[in-house]
């Protein structure tokens, strides 16, 4: 398998772009939200409906209760450079929630390098309990 970027240059991009996620996802802010993802990423957030294109990003994250998400922590489980432009990472995260116990899930995100920048091309969570 031909390595692209070494495990520290990978972990230093993936840990960036989550603090930033993190910034903007509490206090939530669906525009900013946004700006984290590629014009054409695909989104499985928490709801049924798959969410495409920043504009979805965008109106996901507008369809969140309002207050609940407190922050968020990531826990990257496993990285691999797929190409020079092109990470994808597997790991688990942590919604804190105003009021509640936090909403623990599996997550899965492509990350690529658009214009000097890296960013979500596609996110996916999924509840870590045993269907």
């Amino acid at each position: 398998m031909e390595i692209f970027l070494n495990l520290s240059a990978i972990t230093h991009i993936v840990k960036q772009v989550h603090q930033a996620w993190a910034t903007t996802f509490y206090p939530m802010d669906p525009v900013g939200m946004a700006s984290h993802y590629s014009e054409d990423a695909i989104l499985y957030g928490s709801a049924i409906a798959l969410f495409s294109g920043r504009d979805g990003v965008q109106q996901y994250f507008e369809t969140l209760p309002e207050g609940m998400y407190i922050g968020v922590k990531f826990v990257p489980e496993y990285m691999v450079s797929l190409t020079p432009e092109v990470i994808s990472m597997a790991g688990s995260a942590s919604f804190l929630r105003q009021g509640y116990d936090p909403l623990e899930v599996r997550i899965t995100q492509v990350f690529v390098m658009r214009t000097n920048k890296w960013l979500i091309a596609s996110h996916h969570v999924s509840p870590k309990q045993v269907l």
